[in-house]
């Protein structure tokens, strides 16, 4: 009887440990989902990243501009390269020019 008192309580303690983890790893780690951030270059992905990669990431933009990004891929589907952020309003040639080696659409 005591063994299936801890069993139960070792269950339940796995699940709620669980409940924890970020949502984010577990899509990262799916291969039928993009990367935000290339294994192989480094560089940011601006059709996969979430708002708040975007924010940390590209200089010059905060996170309210990195949400119109992710709106704007959402509303018209992927970028074709990287210049394409001048579609999303407010952001610049001047911009885009600053970032470009650390941004990519693959």
């Amino acid at each position: 009887m005591r063994i299936n008192k801890l069993l139960s309580l070792f269950a339940l303690i796995a699940t709620f440990s669980l409940s924890f983890l970020p949502v984010q790893h577990a899509v990262a780690a799916s291969d039928s989902q993009p990367h935000a951030v290339s294994i192989e270059t480094g560089k940011i992905n601006i059709n996969s990243a979430d708002a708040h990669t975007l924010a940390s990431s590209i200089k010059g933009i905060g996170l309210k501009k990195a949400q119109a990004i992710v709106d704007y891929r959402e509303a018209y589907g992927p970028f074709s390269n990287i210049q394409d952020l001048t579609s999303v309003s407010g952001i610049g040639d001047k911009t885009v020019a600053k970032n470009a080696s650390l941004l990519t659409v693959k």
